[in-house]
């Protein structure tokens, strides 16, 4: 939950604040009471928490961790306020703390603790000094970025901390990313201590990753192929998997079938590295040159499409990849995409196998769907309208059914329902046509032209704003259908008032589909529309005279005594 704007500099005295009328002292997890005047010359962390909350479980270990480091030092404390909803829950939660508490019966001063630091989502972490004044309501972050390094947790240690950070990316080395204060090795699938200093002078890949995460366990045989070929022609590179999973049995059994090396599961490390690279997807593969800079940010889209050949992914080679991609693109025809060995064939609705170069010289929509997919079932019917509209017009148009289906079953009866062409389920050219097209989600169209060359990748975007008349997809084509858009406008007030929209002035919008708030029919293309309010009148409805609308919406209500339901009105 979010962190909300920051309360420090605020003071309190410790004392008040803690107590009630009734109450002078806090409780441990043994139930002990523990006097609140213990806490004088402390600081002192107050953790708004609770058991239900799943990231507040998450964030806990990693507060212990640094309590545990702190508390020997006896000059910081922790007071858990909880937000459980009974007190069982709260004495299992805080039996896994090891700080001091708010007893849970004393529900006022829980209370009047959210109000006074407004907090308004968990976890949440504010840090007095030792005189009581607030250092900070960004506890959490500074705990998950920073662990116990954060202490004391003054603005003065967090500037140093990140002007620390700044050096050390001036300066960074292998040694620097990989070792940590009580390790400086990595690990191989049988457990044995590899010291990193075996490793400096290579080429090495960070490879973050999940194994029970989907696109991970999908990239990763291709990460293997790509290493062993590179063994077996003697490069010197190497790849350190860090791992991000939580079950240490999944992970055990997934580095039994990897040959390269990992930082151990759940040491520190991992954490820092992930803040460092600033990891926003999975998987991730960050490459540290020879010098142990950082070369690439993530080569992971690189090995999908390019394999090996991306190696030694310097810029100088990527652009070497980008003109030879260049030339590819040029050169494509709807044989080189679509034939791979005795691979060259799609199939037709009888299962009869038809010949890819009967394709040659036809528009080909490439349809990359899967039955499993709400949005492709939602998107296909609209596609089935199109087909037709087009093929009524254009014989020399066809779409091709590229299925992620998980089996034959699933693809035999989605592909049923489809009036056009597949490629076989399991067909390995669907691997090499999605590296090609990047495609990273479904449903998605991909458009050939009658050369072979790609007209578009966003061919679906095309058809729901467009509908057939997008086809043939070329930017010419395009131009031509804006500027009868344009032409369409011409003459309409930018803004205007409205009857049925007397808040706010309707502006002239270009916009997708939306429902017409007067007449209730759906709209495209244009709309005069209130974007405070979320409210869209089409040009008929927004441009005609006011009355005349107002008795149209009237008519449109239902009488007294009836109520209506889709196109059936039934008596009350």
């Amino acid at each position: 939950m979010a962190e909300q704007p920051p309360v420090a500099g605020d003071s309190h005295d410790v004392h008040s604040l803690l107590s009630s009328p009734d109450r002078a002292y806090l409780v441990n997890n043994h139930g002990d009471q523990v006097q609140i005047d213990s806490l004088k010359g402390k600081k002192v962390a107050l953790y708004f928490s609770a058991s239900w909350c799943g990231p507040c479980q998450r964030f806990t270990p990693n507060l212990v961790d640094v309590y545990n480091e702190l508390s020997p030092k006896g000059n910081f404390e922790i007071v858990f306020v909880s937000a459980d909803e009974d007190d069982e829950s709260f004495r299992g939660y805080f039996s896994k703390m090891p700080w001091l508490a708010v007893p849970f019966s004393d529900s006022e001063t829980r209370k009047r603790l959210d109000d006074l630091f407004k907090v308004r989502g968990i976890p949440y972490l504010v840090i007095l000094d030792e005189t009581g004044k607030a250092l900070t309501d960004e506890g959490v972050k500074i705990i998950r970025e920073y662990g116990v390094k954060g202490y004391p947790f003054t603005p003065e240690r967090i500037k140093e901390i990140k002007e620390e950070e700044a050096a050390a990316r001036r300066n960074q080395s292998l040694r620097s990313i990989l070792v940590s204060s009580s390790r400086d090795f990595v690990i191989s699938a049988d457990r044995k201590e590899v010291p990193v200093t075996e490793l400096e002078g290579k080429t090495v890949g960070l490879y973050f990753s999940l194994f029970s995460f989907k696109q991970c366990s999908d990239f990763t045989p291709r990460l293997i192929d790509v290493y062993e070929k590179l063994k077996a022609k003697g490069e010197n590179f190497e790849v350190v998997m860090i791992p991000l999973d939580e079950d240490e049995e999944i992970f055990k059994k997934g580095f039994e079938r990897i040959p390269w090396f990992a930082l151990p599961l759940k040491d520190k490390s991992n954490e820092k590295l992930i803040r460092y690279f600033e990891l926003s997807t999975l998987p991730t593969l960050v490459v540290l040159g020879v010098d142990g800079k950082t070369l690439h940010s993530n080569v992971a889209d690189a090995i999908e499409e390019h394999g090996a050949l991306a190696y030694p992914f310097t810029p100088e080679r990527f652009s070497e990849l980008g003109e030879i991609e260049k030339a590819k693109r040029e050169a494509q025809t709807l044989e080189s995409i679509l034939v791979s060995g005795d691979c060259d064939f799609v199939l037709g609705k009888d299962g009869a196998k038809i010949p890819v170069s009967d394709l040659v010289g036809k528009n080909i929509l490439l349809y990359f769907s899967a039955h499993w997919c709400p949005p492709c079932r939602a998107f296909m019917p609209k596609l089935i309208e199109v087909y037709q509209n087009i093929k009524a017009r254009d014989d020399a148009f066809e779409v091709i059914f590229i299925s992620s289906d998980r089996d034959q079953t699933s693809f035999n009866e989605y592909f049923s329902g489809m009036p056009w062409l597949a490629l076989p389920f399991g067909d390995k050219r669907k691997e090499s046509l999605g590296r090609l097209f990047k495609v990273r989600g479904i449903p998605m169209l991909v458009a050939i032209g009658p050369t072979g060359k790609t007209v578009t990748t966003e061919a679906r975007d095309l058809i729901m704003l467009h509908g057939a008349d997008a086809y043939p997809f070329t930017e010419e084509h395009l131009k031509k259908i804006e500027a009868q858009y344009e032409e369409m406008a011409k003459g309409w007030p930018e803004k205007l008032k409205h009857d049925l929209h007397e808040e706010h002035e309707l502006v002239l919008t270009r916009t997708q589909v939306y429902r017409c708030n007067g007449c209730d029919e759906v709209g495209q293309v244009w709309s005069y529309s209130c974007e405070e309010c979320n409210y869209d009148l089409h040009p008929n409805c927004a441009l005609k005279d006011d009355k005349q609308t107002r008795d149209d919406a009237e008519e449109e209500k239902p009488k007294d005594g009836w109520i209506c339901d889709g196109e059936v009105c039934f008596k009350a």
